[in-house]
């Protein structure tokens, strides 16, 4: 194992600590700059106050935070990134001519002019982007040098190894056998890596300058297998040198979902998960589901009502579709959709493939759209849903699932909603392997269930309404 210079530690640190320190308040000092620059050039400088600036700041912030825009790990060089944080803005724009000119200036003499706030946000936009693309592109190849040191047993050491060789991610992983039976064992498989040393051999050796070259230490392995003398070095490494994740932490930190092979069926029971039914956000999201709902309904009742009569009149009766889902408590309710197949497709195929024959001319606008999914706000309204949670699946689906996917019916510990975590992070489920994918997205968000991570979902939703991503 080589002993890299110690220096790239150092770098290493700075390179996070610019993202979740630096760039918030480069951001900051740039939308300001723009401010009071546009302000000055259009003489609506006397009326600036500070509520006129700080409230958007704070907006900016929290909206981008949101979408991981102050996380080293995103990807600002993707177009993904780049709609969504664009999206992101829009909305707090929004929101923020709502403050202003709404509950922070009333009563005033004078306010901005409106123009000044938008000519703001439309030049940060651009700009805030340049600086993330111009950041991850310094650091990438960095980041693609450093490794993951992996510990591995023989039964979570392969599930990880697919899972990472799947995600795409850049670096490097050096496997170390969690007991001597493994050493100069492949992984996975005779194409993937060999364990190269058992760990209790190696870790006396381990210390600041021979993990420099290393982001990490990941434990896929059965914790209650090592001896006491391991875990004390690893909590001492963990503590003075670099992270250690386990397999469910390094999931959660890196790719946003659970690893199922590992969830028990106690996993609502542990110490620091809380059941989401008894936080005060669950009770708050209920009341904002109902006033988001009949807001919506009111907003797009003349799309409600055109897309009623396009559907009438290209594809005939009935214009609704219901179908039983299973949703809360696994308890069974009707589902309304705009129909979007012929009628009786539900008599076959449980899962819509892409170019699926029965998918109407129609119907194939109206799913890349998101249009079909507007009734279920009536849902909604009815208690059967969220407006964000997990996917409501046909109940002879659930009983497949049940039979085939343990732990499956966790995913009913919430409301099932109209967009969710899942949905924007995977895409439309056509096979087993596919559920198994999303109901790991789906744990995470029941684990992490949280009004930022809400927020998250509602942003990348537009992002996939905007770009027809939808089936």
């Amino acid at each position: 194992m080589s002993i890299p210079q110690p220096h790239r530690r150092r770098t290493s640190s700075l390179a996070k600590w610019s993202h979740t320190l630096l760039l918030p308040l480069s951001d900051m000092v740039l939308w300001l700059g723009l401010y009071f620059g546009i302000s000055h050039l259009t003489g609506g400088y006397n009326a600036i106050t500070p509520s006129t600036y700080l409230f958007p700041i704070l907006l900016t912030v929290v909206t981008l935070s949101t979408i991981g825009g102050y996380n080293s790990r995103n990807d600002f060089l993707s177009l993904r990134y780049a709609s969504e944080h664009l999206i992101a803005l829009i909305f707090a724009l929004i929101l923020s001519a709502l403050g202003v000119y709404s509950l922070l200036s009333f009563g005033a003499g004078m306010a901005p002019s409106r123009g000044i706030l938008a000519l703001t946000f439309a030049a940060f936009a651009p700009v805030s982007l340049v600086t993330r693309r111009m950041a991850r592109s310094r650091g990438a190849g960095a980041t693609a040098a450093r490794k993951f040191l992996v510990i591995a047993d023989e039964k979570i050491g392969p599930i990880f190894h697919r899972d990472y060789e799947r995600s795409g991610q850049a670096q490097q992983l050096r496997y170390l056998a969690a007991s001597k039976e493994l050493r100069g064992q492949p992984v996975d498989g005779p194409e993937s890596p060999s364990f190269i040393v058992e760990i209790a051999h190696l870790l006396p050796y381990l210390d600041r300058e021979s993990t420099a070259d290393y982001e990490a230490v990941v434990i896929a392995a059965d914790l209650s297998s090592f001896r006491e003398d391991v875990l004390r070095k690893l909590g001492q490494i963990n503590f003075e040198e670099l992270p250690v994740y386990t397999t469910e932490t390094f999931y959660e930190t890196y790719w946003k979902r659970l690893p199922l092979e590992i969830v028990s069926p106690a996993w609502p029971l542990e110490s620091e998960f809380t059941l989401v039914q008894h936080s005060v956000y669950n009770s708050a999201k209920r009341l904002l589901d109902l006033i988001v709902a009949l807001l919506c309904l009111i907003v797009a009742s003349p799309v409600l009502l055109l897309t009623a009569l396009a559907v009438l009149i290209l594809d005939g009766r009935p214009i609704l579709y219901r179908q039983p889902r299973t949703g809360l408590y696994q308890r069974v309710f009707t589902l309304y959709k705009f129909r979007s197949m012929k009628v009786g497709s539900d008599k076959g195929d449980g899962y819509t493939r892409e170019g699926d024959v029965r998918v109407t001319r129609l119907g194939s606008f109206l799913r890349k759209s998101r249009l079909d999914e507007l009734p279920q706000l009536l849902n909604v309204l009815r208690g059967d849903m969220s407006m964000i949670g997990p996917r409501a699946e046909w109940t002879r689906l659930v009983a497949d699932y049940e039979q085939q996917i343990p732990n499956y019916h966790f995913r009913h510990l919430v409301r099932p909603g109209i967009t969710g975590w899942a949905q924007v992070n995977y895409p439309y489920g056509a096979n087993l392997e596919d559920t198994l994918q999303k109901l790991s997205f789906d744990l995470y968000y029941i684990r992490n269930f949280s009004m930022q991570l809400d927020a998250g979902v509602l942003l990348k939703t537009v992002y996939v309404m905007l770009f027809g991503k939808g089936r």
